[in-house]
């Protein structure tokens, strides 16, 4: 989870200072809005951390046999590779495994929501499906397409929030991912709970420094100190 106090938000022009009224408050959720908008690069940030990264990923690919193991290739190796045409639609993340003599490569998209317009997952699910046809061809692994919603641990879910363009075995929870890159699931989301908890410690604590908000509590008979 990212941090609202790390975030700059939008303090000129934003839609939340016209709602709200009160150009302090608006910048403050405007800061809210930008954390919520983070907080899957965030999680992006977090997975390349706890896994072993391809360093590079021509090199890897000459290979016809991988090592055992589990080896990612995130948005940013993707993109220089020359062996594969991504076409400005790569993937999040290339997970290379081999346990008992199987190796597959999944090709992830991952998301930290789980609700999508139709034609934003249209559109992701013809990306992904046109990285796979484009590349399939070009390695020695065969190609699955998975779209991760980490905090969803409902399949039928995650396919109603793609509003039904995936196949059920496309669809992958946040464990299913974490199960296919040997992690703990309840480590990733109990860290990101503890920064939930500092969110709404600085939220309420830079809300309640407005002055339009403290007259509003005062209102009611909330007094706050000064």
């Amino acid at each position: 989870m990212a941090l609202i106090k790390d975030a700059q938000g939008r303090y000129e022009g934003s839609g939340y200072v016209r709602l709200f009224g009160d150009p302090d408050i608006g910048r403050l959720v405007s800061r809210v809005h930008s954390t919520l908008i983070s907080s899957g690069t965030e999680l992006e940030r977090i997975i390349k951390s706890k896994v072993e990264l391809i360093p590079n990923l021509d090199e890897f690919l000459k290979q016809d046999i991988m090592p055992d193991g589990v080896f990612v290739a995130d948005k940013a190796e993707i993109k220089k590779c020359k062996t594969l045409d991504f076409a400005g639609s790569e993937p999040d993340f290339l997970v290379f495994k081999r346990r008992q003599g199987q190796q597959k490569c999944h090709v992830v998209e991952l998301k930290d929501g789980d609700s999508f317009d139709t034609k934003k997952a249209s559109a992701e699910h013809r990306a992904m499906h046109s990285f796979i046809s484009k590349n399939g061809a070009r390695t020695s692994y065969r190609m699955q397409a998975h779209f991760c919603c980490f905090n969803q641990n409902d399949r039928q879910a995650i396919i109603k929030g793609f509003k039904s363009v995936l196949a059920p075995e496309e669809a992958m929870t946040g464990r299913e991912f974490c199960e296919l890159l040997e992690l703990d699931y309840m480590e990733i989301i109990k860290a990101r709970a503890t920064q939930g908890e500092e969110n709404v410690r600085y939220f309420l604590t830079e809300l309640v420094k407005i002055d339009s908000v403290r007259k509003v509590f005062e209102d009611l008979d909330i007094v706050f100190p000064k």
